[in-house]
Parts: C-alpha cells; sequence; structure tokens
C-alpha cells in the first residue's frame, strides 16, 4: 500500500500552495521558489517511505500476543467483564522504528475499551511489550485476526500501514461459571454407576440405618430383621439410607427465535447461562451431567459424566452453539461462503484466488484452507452438499466467521427436532433421570411428536420439566416510529398468547413448566420418588 500522509505533511503541502499563490500574486520568486523546494521535499520523502515497509520486515519485525492470566472469577473470560490481551514487538534491523495507530482486528462480538499506548518506539534489536483491554458482548469465541498499525517515515511526514496477521481465538465462557449456583437437584431414586452425595432410602447396600417398622403387606419375607424381631416379640423389617448418584440431562433449543436480538440480551445467551448453573451445582454434588443442544435437528450431543472433564466438554458443547455453520441452518449458501473466504484470505494473507473474469479458484482456495486448518475430528465437520462447502465452512468456524442464521429450521417446525432430542435423552434407559428441556416454545406447530415423547419419558420413570425464557424481559424485536409503543404492547399481548397456549399443553402432560426471568432463581422438576424398599438385617 502507498505511504499515507499526516497532518504535517498535510499541513506542509497547504503551506506550499500558500506559498505558490503569494509568489504568483507578489510575483515574489523567493516566495515560489520556497513553495517548490518544500514540494520537492516532500517528493523525496516520499520516495524514502515507500520502500520502508518491505525493508522492515526484510529485518524480520515480529509481533505476538496472547491473553493475560487473569485474577478472580475463576480465571475465566466471561461477557461484560474486561480481560487483557498481552503483545510483544521484537524488531531486528538495525535503525529505530516507531509504530503508530495500533489497532487490533477482532470479531464484531468483542471490542477493545483501553489501548495503551498509542504510539509504539521500538529500539534497534530490542523487544517491546504493551497491553489492551477487550469486553466482549456474549458468550462464545473472540478470534482476534491480526494487528494494523502505521510505520512512522522520515520527519513524520508519511506513513506506512503494515498488517501483521495472527489469529488469536478466546473462549468466552457464560457468567455462570464464576458464580455459584444454588439450583437444588431432584432425587430420582435409583443408582448409577455409583455412590454419591444424595441419601436416599432404597434397596440395595446401605449402611444407615433409617428405621425399624412392623412387617406390612408386600414386603418380601427376606427383609424381615429377625434379631431385632425376636427381641421385639413381633416380625419387624429394617430400613437403610444409602446415597446416590443422579443423572441430570439438559435439552437446548438453539434454534432462530432463540437468536434473535442484541448480543448478550439474547434469549439464546440466557439459555447458555442457565445450562452453566445447573451443571456446575450438579457436578458439584458428585452427580452426573449431559447435554443435547437442538435446532430442527440434534446438532451436539454430550453423554452424562462427572467431574471437571466433564464440565469442560459441557462448556465446548455450548460454545459451539455460538458457532453454527451448517448449510442447512445458514442463510448463506456455497457460493456466497467462497466468496467470503476468498475475500478474507486475499486481506489476511495476501493470497488472490481470483479469476480475471470475476470468478474464483476454488480448488486452490481449498487446498490452502485446508494447510492452514488443524485436522478435523471425528463428528466436528460441518454438513454442506460439497465437500468444498464442508472444508471452507469448517475455515469460517475456526476464523469466527459469522454466518447469518436461518429464522426458522427447515419445514418450519421445530417440534420434530425437539421430539428427537427428549427421545435420544431417556428413550434408550430404564434409569430414571431428571431432564430438562430449554426452549422458548416459539416455531412449534405439530405437537404430537412432543407428546409422544413425554409419554415415552413418563413410562421410562423420568422427569421432565420446562425452562422458558422470558421473552419481554430478553430479546424484543426492532420496532421504531411513531407506533413503536402500540406495537410493543401488541407483540406482548402475542407473546403472552402463544406462551399460554403452549404451556397449557404441556401441562396437560404432567410437564412443569417455568417461565424464567434474567436474576430469578429456577427450580428443577421434582420427578416421582421411589416407593419406600427395604432389605435384610
Amino acid at each position: 500500500m502507498l505511504p499515507i500522509p499526516t497532518r504535517r505533511a498535510i499541513a506542509l503541502f497547504l503551506g506550499c500552495i500558500g506559498m505558490w499563490t503569494v509568489g504568483l500574486i507578489t510575483r515574489s520568486w523567493a516566495a515560489t521558489a520556497l513553495g517548490s523546494g518544500a514540494v520537492i521535499l516532500l517528493a523525496a520523502v516520499l520516495a524514502a517511505t515507500i520502500p520502508l515497509g518491505r525493508r522492515v520486515r526484510a529485518q524480520r519485525l515480529e509481533f505476538a500476543w496472547w491473553l493475560a492470566q487473569r485474577d478472580g472469577l475463576s480465571g475465566a473470560v466471561v461477557p461484560q467483564v474486561p480481560f487483557q490481551i498481552r503483545c510483544y514487538v521484537r524488531h531486528r534491523g538495525t535503525t529505530p522504528i516507531e509504530l503508530t495507530r495500533v489497532e487490533p482486528i477482532l470479531a464484531p462480538s468483542a471490542r477493545v475499551i483501553d489501548l495503551s499506548p498509542a504510539h509504539i518506539h521500538v529500539s534497534p534489536r530490542a523487544r517491546n511489550e504493551f497491553a489492551f483491554s477487550i469486553i466482549a458482548a456474549a458468550a462464545g469465541r473472540v478470534v482476534l485476526h491480526g494487528l494494523a498499525v502505521n510505520l512512522r517515515g522520515p520527519l513524520g511526514l508519511f506513513d506506512v500501514p503494515l498488517y501483521f496477521p495472527n489469529a488469536l481465538a478466546v473462549k468466552v465462557l457464560p457468567r455462570s461459571v464464576a458464580l455459584r449456583s444454588t439450583v437444588r437437584p431432584a432425587m430420582t431414586g435409583q443408582p448409577i454407576d455409583r455412590p454419591g452425595r444424595h441419601r436416599m432410602r432404597r434397596r440395595g447396600g446401605g449402611t444407615d440405618l433409617h428405621e425399624l417398622r412392623e412387617l406390612q403387606p408386600g414386603d418380601p419375607f427376606k427383609s424381615i430383621a429377625w434379631k431385632a424381631s425376636a427381641k421385639a416379640g413381633q416380625l419387624l423389617v429394617r430400613e437403610v439410607d444409602q446415597e446416590v448418584q443422579q443423572t441430570l440431562l439438559l435439552v437446548v433449543d438453539v434454534a432462530g427465535s432463540m437468536r434473535g436480538g442484541k448480543l448478550g440480551e439474547r434469549k439464546l445467551d440466557f439459555a447458555l447461562e442457565l445450562c452453566v448453573a445447573q451443571a456446575r451445582a450438579w457436578l458439584d454434588r458428585g452427580d452426573r451431567v449431559g447435554l443435547i443442544t437442538v435446532d430442527g435437528r440434534v446438532l451436539g450431543h454430550v453423554p452424562p459424566g462427572e467431574g471437571p472433564a466433564q464440565l469442560i466438554r459441557l462448556y465446548d458443547a455450548l460454545l459451539a452453539t455460538t458457532e453454527v455453520v451448517d448449510a442447512d441452518l445458514t442463510a448463506l449458501d456455497d457460493r456466497g461462503v467462497i466468496e467470503l473466504v476468498a475475500r478474507y484470505v486475499r486481506h489476511q494473507d495476501g493470497l488472490d484466488f481470483g479469476h480475471g473474469r470475476g470468478g474464483w479458484d476454488v480448488s486452490s482456495l481449498v487446498q490452502h484452507v485446508k494447510g492452514v486448518l488443524p485436522a478435523a475430528r471425528s463428528g466436528e465437520a460441518p454438513q454442506a452438499p460439497t465437500q468444498a462447502g464442508v472444508e471452507l465452512r469448517r475455515f469460517c468456524r475456526e476464523r469466527g466467521l459469522s454466518l447469518a442464521h436461518r429464522a426458522t429450521p427447515a419445514g418450519g417446525d421445530k417440534a420434530e427436532g425437539l421430539s428427537a432430542a427428549l427421545r435420544l435423552a431417556g428413550g434408550h434407559t430404564r434409569v430414571p433421570q431428571t431432564i430438562v428441556l430449554i426452549t422458548d416454545l416459539d416455531g412449534l406447530v405439530d405437537y404430537d411428536g412432543l407428546r409422544a415423547a413425554a409419554r415415552l419419558l413418563a413410562r421410562r420413570g423420568h422427569s421432565l420439566s420446562l425452562l422458558v425464557p422470558d421473552a419481554q424481559a430478553l430479546a424484543q424485536p426492532e420496532l421504531r416510529g411513531d407506533a413503536e409503543p402500540e406495537l410493543r404492547v401488541i407483540y406482548g399481548r402475542a407473546e403472552q398468547r402463544r406462551l399460554r397456549e403452549a404451556t397449557q399443553r404441556f401441562l396437560k402432560l404432567g410437564v412443569d413448566v417455568q417461565v424464567v426471568k434474567p436474576g430469578q432463581p429456577t427450580r428443577t422438576a421434582e420427578p416421582k420418588r421411589t416407593t419406600r424398599v427395604t432389605r435384610s438385617a
């Protein structure tokens, strides 16, 4: 790129014009000569500045950045809380340089709030460090694509634009990772894999005596405490308490209706907060947590697990919902993705894959993209009609190139996807589980599949509850003009009517439905407890 004149150069050029004007009006050869000399000086400095960028790059001007260590908030990066990026510039040349207008290029979901210093003086054969702060609007990934700077030329008259392409991805977790949840888990009354922290009276190898009581009809004879019965003179049975482990399965609706609104205030953002809060509460108590994300179809499935490693898997699956690039879920077709990636590569890497006739060399572009991407893990390839589309969409996901999400799933009804997710959640096990479906109940047309899935869960002893983000307290449609107040009232009434009708359908199935707002404590539906059982002494 050509050098950019600074304010000093512009002032000097305007002064030259003024001197020429005065010289022509007054016929002063001195003024005309002075103005001409200044123009010659500007031209000479410009000629000396043009090769400056190439010469500095040849001297190996290096740049790197990383996420600074954080104190508090569990060391995590969360929305609306600034985090710091540390950088350094290493100059291996023999002359000092000055960098001005330092500007990080990052995703639209974040912004720089503190960049210090704006000018960086780099000494010869030295390394200079600096830092800047960023704030993210919502949970997801913030991708920093590179650093744009201006290299100050001789006499400070021209700047040479430089760009350091160096992609850095920062995971932004929901704010709930830094908070302790107060959610009380529901108890299913059945053991899973190993003992847990919940005390429950049940048949099995318990060791803590709960009570001795008289034999009742239906109690098995092998449960009779014979020694105690002999002393009491009547038949007694012994009940014990045993600690068991519970399982929570979170089913999250991440369809287009959950994504409307401002980043950080969407129903999807609130749903991620709910998931993290409940998952942390259950895992901290030694229980198991699983996750299913759905958008017209099942997108991600994390089988139930426990411990810190499971929490990391849940975080990754939740953040993946903010970077959906599948062809059937996004509005941009493969042709649009090719153009988006080609323009990005041309700016980021300086490689032009365009044809002279306005097209793109897709095969060469795909080969370049495959060379810079990490190896794809099993099950992580996005859906696309062609293999080229798969690789380019994976590149968009890795580099944080957002693709507009479709407002409605294929077919216009997301009930089928939710039904499939519920069947996956509990249809293949008879060990009772607590299943929480987080959805806005918007876009549901055919409830037959949902009713069948809810009945299946009930037959298998599972507990199903719904958490519905309050649309009026979160994302609202963009309404402008003089009729805005009236339109908001109409929207609010329509939302309440739709929610009331959907809620009544689920209440008839015995499903607990709760409309939740930000900051409001949530309850997890209590599943049916098992009957009191006994064991022999």
